[in-house]
């Protein structure tokens, strides 16, 4: 069976309209919204009319319930928008990857898949996350990695990707393009990059600029 067509049927398609991170935001500030006030009533309107039992079950909605829907609302919105490239751009040390996928004379493949339009949003996310029933989960625990190297100041300059980059992120969208299967090189080379024994970037390229070529990134006060 071949595996091509499912892997392009995992890649992720544009937003169209409302997003989930949106609507997320939208039921948190709903649930707190309707918790704030219906706490302000219960306390200073209705609690002279409503007996006791009521009394305390509208209390636990509008402290505990309503607040905990908020609570996995906002969590759900940040992850959404932790997808973005402006979040990660949010953080110094990665300026060198995101100016160079703007830069429109940049011949890495973030750069060339940027001017092209392939990847219309989320593209660090779009590429960097392994596709299949654990890629998300894998995103979160290397986000998390990296935030704590972040904060205590332990990691090293240039960054490095740790582990390899596997191919079927690549072939999630090329494997069924037309300009992917009608090459010869592809085709002759199918097994070997189905299994990672040969990765795309050997003839396509650098994904971004090489590590010498990086300026600091490191933020340092004087003594």
């Amino acid at each position: 069976m071949n595996a091509w067509p499912l892997w392009a049927m995992a890649a992720p398609e544009p937003p169209h309209g409302a997003t989930l991170g949106g609507a997320l935001e939208v039921v948190a500030l709903g649930c707190i919204g309707v918790a704030v006030l219906g706490l302000v009533l219960v306390e200073f309107v209705f609690k002279s009319r409503m007996a006791r039992s009521t009394y305390r079950w509208t209390l636990l909605l509008g402290l505990f319930v309503l607040p905990g829907v908020a609570l996995l609302g906002t969590t759900g919105h940040m992850f959404e928008s932790m997808k973005t490239v402006e979040a990660c751009h949010s953080c110094h040390v990665m300026n060198p990857f995101v100016e160079d996928m703007h830069d429109a004379r940049s011949a890495t493949l973030a750069a060339r898949h940027y001017r092209s339009g392939a990847i219309p949003d989320k593209q660090c996310y779009s590429c960097h996350t392994g596709y299949g029933i654990f890629g998300t989960v894998e995103a979160k625990r290397d986000g998390l990695r990296h935030w704590l190297l972040y904060v205590t100041d332990t990691w090293k300059e240039p960054i490095t990707y740790k582990g390899t980059y596997p191919n079927a992120n690549c072939l999630a969208c090329h494997a069924t393009a037309p300009t992917f299967t009608r090459v010869d090189s592809h085709k002759a080379l199918r097994t070997q990059l189905a299994n990672d024994e040969m990765g795309c970037f050997t003839c396509h390229g650098l994904p971004h600029p090489a590590r010498p070529t990086r300026a600091p990134t490191r933020v340092t006060t004087n003594p």
